[in-house]
């Protein structure tokens, strides 16, 4: 195991100072860029930064960090990718493991909750509309989110062709499992558990709360089950399994 001394070194050599400096002066006002509220790792590449970036609340520094290695799973990708051309709002802070790839299009809107949300390694999100991302939200690994289906399918019998893209809204206190597909239109209902490799692709608000989703495409599976958080929760019900919380 790494000392704390160890780990606060890691992360200085780690963090692309060059590509933090250059996101956070160029996208946010003084008063926030000062800060650096902003901090990204690795390798790192911006394809477009024309776009907007607001953060709301109280700025503090690091309270955004993109691209550090993930102690639990990492990536084969480990670089990070941005595109911002239209909006992206965060309201509190927010990790983004290694491998990020994050595109908001010309007048799209992406946005993420006021409490503390992580992406894991590799995720891949596509906002042509609106995609929003509620508050203490956990994204596994691997996980893609697309606000569009990208190509235009026609209807032979009337000639329709439907609009490529749809709002998805991803509401709070919700567990996403590693491999998972969230396509356009996706509507999670707050507190859903989404099992690994489900597509989720339509409205399930109506499900309600304590929803287990699963499947390709999800469905309901079961109701009135939660995913527990914290430490405290772990380290009481690990030895009554005999479960070993051992890291990769």
């Amino acid at each position: 195991m790494k000392s704390r001394f160890g780990k606060l070194m890691h992360l200085i050599f780690r963090t692309n100072f060059i590509q933090t400096l250059r996101f956070n002066w160029k996208m946010l006002p003084a008063r926030q860029a000062w800060r650096l509220p902003m901090y990204f790792y690795g390798k790192v590449t911006f394809r477009s930064l024309t776009g907007k970036v607001v953060i709301n609340g109280p700025v503090h520094r690091g309270m955004i960090k993109v691209g550090r290695t993930n102690r639990y799973v990492s990536t084969t990708i480990p670089w990070t990718i941005w595109t911002i051309r239209g909006t992206i709002i965060f309201n509190g802070r927010l990790d983004f493991w290694m491998g990020s790839y994050v595109l908001v299009s010309d007048g799209a809107v992406l946005s993420f909750g006021r409490h503390p949300t992580f992406c894991g390694s590799n995720i891949h999100i596509f906002c042509y509309e609106r995609i929003s991302i509620g508050n203490n939200v956990r994204l596994t690994w691997d996980i893609q989110i697309f606000d569009t289906s990208f190509h235009y399918i026609r209807n032979q019998e009337d000639g329709s062709i439907p609009c490529l893209t749809k709002p998805v809204c991803i509401g709070d206190d919700i567990w996403i499992g590693n491999r998972t597909t969230i396509g356009k239109g996706a509507v999670i209902p707050s507190k859903t558990v989404v099992a690994s490799y489900s597509l989720v692709n339509k409205d399930f608000s109506y499900a309600g709360p304590y929803c287990l989703l699963a499947g390709i495409p999800a469905i309901v599976k079961s109701t009135q089950k939660e995913r527990l958080f914290g430490r405290e929760i772990e380290a009481e019900w690990d030895p009554v399994y005999h479960y070993s919380r051992t890291h990769l």
